[in-house]
């Protein structure tokens, strides 16, 4: 199921939708089907056209953070764990080294800060991503070199995903009543958040990093199609496919 599931997300990318129509167009176009053309080649732009300007992408990632955009306060004592969950890795040909992606580094610095601030017993990393070293290993060390002692850190090297994770932290903790602080992007705290508090009843969400930007300037701007757009949109719809699948999966 879990293969169906990335399988059919990947289709849903806008770039194998665009791919696919303006493939299409240009096939109807060669063969001098005109009609046939506009049908898949206008749709194509008004999709990416949509996908990417700002205020498109801004109420998409804003259905997804709307509830995570006030600040949580924190409070000494108030966390047992803290967790962060992993986005990605990558992987440098010239060294071998992997590193911590954009939004890793985001997530485990929001992480590190929470696990002072809080006075949390333990920091838990997880993921297992796709590099030679799991995400879990890489951001567990990189929480050492920012001052974290290693004996209060666990890793999580198993959990290949969102719903991995809250499974791989119920066999790790046996107690339910745990304080536990989430920490990952805001656009995927609501999916977590459902999964853990699925076997814990003590889940307080804290985004890290937020693709939903507030409206500045002069509206033109605005309207005017830029990859940046394009990308967050495609981030918060494949978020979407998840959240639906992950519903699908429950009922």
């Amino acid at each position: 199921m879990d293969a169906l599931y990335s399988f059919t997300k990947s289709l849903i990318d806008p770039v194998v939708i665009l791919v696919v129509l303006l493939a299409a167009g240009t096939m109807a176009a060669l063969s001098k089907r005109k009609r046939g053309a506009v049908l898949f080649l206008l749709p194509a732009l008004v999709l990416l056209y949509g996908l990417s300007i700002s205020p498109v992408a801004n109420w998409l990632c804003h259905s997804l953070e709307k509830d995570y955009i006030r600040e949580n306060p924190v409070q000494p004592g108030r966390l047992d764990v803290v967790v962060v969950l992993g986005g990605g890795v990558t992987e440098t040909a010239g060294t071998g080294e992997t590193l911590l992606s954009q939004s890793s580094a985001s997530r485990l610095l929001r992480a590190v800060e929470l696990f002072r601030e809080s006075g949390a017993a333990q920091l838990l990393c997880a993921g297992k991503g796709i590099g030679r070293t799991s995400e879990g290993e890489v951001m567990a060390a990189a929480a050492g070199r920012l001052g974290v002692p290693r004996e209060k850190i666990l890793v999580d090297s198993l959990s290949e995903n969102t719903r991995g994770h809250a499974v791989e932290m119920d066999r790790l903790f046996a107690d339910k009543t745990i304080r536990i602080g989430l920490v990952t992007s805001a656009y995927h705290l609501k999916r977590s958040e459902t999964e853990l508090r699925s076997y814990f009843q003590n889940v307080s969400p804290f985004p890290s990093d937020y693709l939903y930007s507030h409206p500045k300037g002069h509206a033109i701007p605005a309207f005017v199609p830029n990859t940046g757009s394009l990308f967050r949109s495609a981030v918060a719809l494949h978020e979407m496919a998840g959240l639906l699948w992950y519903r699908l999966k429950r009922s």
